[in-house]
């Protein structure tokens, strides 16, 4: 044979091998084929468990409940860019969530019938947030 023949056989048998070895599970440890023995050292495939409970639905206000009446002046917290708030006579922030731009404007003495919505997150994150039902001027 020459020598350019047997080095293509040589090159193709190592580009062979190198393939197979890439076949082969990079992590063996998230290998879930058992193993032929079936007491080898890979481990086998375990299932998730299954959760018995339901998620909690705590803190999900339910129309007609969770309904609070808060006097205060509504403010603009400077974060992000600005956060439309209500502070009431006891110096506590509530983030407002939705309501009437013309009654809830900045610097305006208002009372607000809404819920407080524990399962929300905002941006903002100045104080419990308060969903507007209702408003109306103090």
């Amino acid at each position: 044979m020459n020598s350019r023949f047997r080095l293509l056989i040589a090159t193709a048998l190592a580009g062979g091998l190198l393939t197979a070895g890439c076949a082969q599970s990079a992590n063996p440890e998230n290998d879930v084929t058992p193993s032929a023995s079936g007491g080898g050292s890979e481990p086998s495939f375990q299932p998730l468990p299954v959760p018995t409970t339901l998620p909690s639905t705590a803190g999900i206000p339910t129309p007609g409940k969770d309904e609070v009446v808060v006097t205060g002046t509504v403010e603009m917290v400077g974060v992000e860019g600005g956060c439309k708030a209500l502070r009431d006579n006891g110096n506590k922030l509530y983030e407002l969530k939705g309501g009437d731009a013309g009654v809830l404007a900045v610097g305006a003495r208002v009372t607000v019938r809404g819920k407080i919505r524990t399962d929300l997150m905002t941006i903002c994150q100045i104080g419990p947030v308060l969903e507007v039902i209702s408003s109306q001027r103090a």
